[in-house]
């Protein structure tokens, strides 16, 4: 079961200082709200000392140490582990059923940390951690209608929380998928955005330091865009950006992925287009297709497009490989492609023969820029 990426779901913590800390702030809150159900729990069982009280009081202790040991793991090993969630998540709901278990209907006051434990699976990690959590607590709530006897006898009561966890954990589900994908969509044109694009270079660059082999990123920069825009509104103009996307979208091939940086700069990450010839062709479709786009609105449109290309190695380094400057070697390659004329495609590796032409007299430099276009 795939787990969601934790960085989608960074924002303003519940308890101060732990910004971009989701396990760590879980853990204190292991911490702070056991210990205070501890606290409940030792002072009713003083007044009502049970069997089954100080069973339960000796389960939220137990809790408590679990939250202090795995406070005391993060401080040791801070980076992210799926693993790791996957087991908290289901040491959570498993002590739960299992304080359910030893102290029958004495433990029913912990029935709301269920609950508590669904919403922060799925509001700190997504989906995975969500489907993980719901589904240890229907097999410990399944579980305790056939052993314990409380829950023998109130089988009804049983089976109506299995199903309100259920019904709670899909209506999670829904809306964490919901704002996952608005999350990392652009909101005109449906496209992956900036952040899903990161990821995406960074899933293909490990691919390719595993596998070997070459990828290809397109930074495309629309030509004429801002005269639409200027021309005939910003209607259409985003009309035009959403027919490209189209396009984009349609020529793609399996495992590519297009994305939207904002305003008229698109991106294609093509791990098919392996060679530079496969690259150069993919940008020429691309330029074949604003070819044809001639009306947009009822309005007639010229746009064209300046392409720069960064070929991505899996044999460099992952210094030289990294996101940024993947980025930035492309947004260099497409000025590149500017400075030669429009609807012209150039790769990063020319920018230094670009920058030796610099220094040549300006007739060679010209026929230099002439001769690559």
């Amino acid at each position: 079961m795939p787990l969601s990426n934790p960085e989608s779901w960074r924002g303003k913590a519940l308890l101060g200082g732990y910004h971009d800390q989701p396990e760590k702030e879980q853990a204190a809150l292991r911490i702070a709200l056991g210990a205070v159900a501890l606290v409940l729990y030792i002072g009713y069982t003083l007044m009502y000392p049970t069997a089954a009280n100080i069973a339960t009081v000796a389960m939220v202790a137990l809790y408590v140490l679990f939250g202090v040991l795995s406070y005391i793991v993060l401080l040791l090993q801070p980076g992210r582990s799926k693993w790791r969630l996957a087991v908290t998540t289901c040491i959570d709901q498993g002590m739960v059923v299992a304080a359910l278990l030893i102290g029958g209907r004495s433990a029913l006051p912990l029935l709301f940390v269920v609950f508590w434990f669904l919403v922060g699976a799925g509001c700190r990690y997504g989906k995975g951690p969500l489907a993980l959590s719901c589904a240890v607590t229907v097999f410990g709530m399944s579980a305790l209608m056939a052993v314990e006897p409380w829950w023998v006898a109130n089988r009804p009561a049983g089976i109506g929380l299995v199903l309100g966890v259920a019904a709670t954990s899909l209506y999670l589900y829904v809306l964490v998928d919901r704002l996952e994908r608005r999350a990392a969509t652009d909101g005109l044109t449906g496209l992956q955005n900036r952040t899903s694009l990161d990821r995406a270079i960074e899933r293909a660059q490990a691919t390719l330091r595993l596998q070997g082999g070459h990828a290809a990123l397109l930074l495309i920069d629309l030509d004429g865009f801002k005269e639409v825009n200027d021309s005939f509104g910003h209607a259409v103009g985003d009309e035009l950006l959403l027919h490209f996307a189209r396009m984009l979208a349609r020529g793609a091939q399996r495992g590519d992925t297009i994305a939207r940086l904002g305003g008229d700069e698109f991106v294609v990450l093509s791990v098919t287009a392996q060679t530079r010839v496969q690259a150069r062709a993919l940008a020429s479709m691309i330029h074949a297709m604003l070819d044809g786009m001639r009306q947009v609105g009822g309005h007639a449109v010229t746009i064209s497009a300046s392409i720069g290309i960064c070929m991505l190695d899996g044999a460099n380094t992952r210094e030289d490989n990294d996101v940024r400057t993947v980025m930035k070697q492309a947004d260099r390659a497409m000025y590149l492609a500017k400075e030669l004329g429009k609807k012209r495609t150039a790769f990063a590796d020319e920018l230094a023969q670009n920058d030796a032409s610099m220094n040549q007299p300006p007739r060679t430099r010209s026929a230099v820029l002439r001769q690559r276009g």
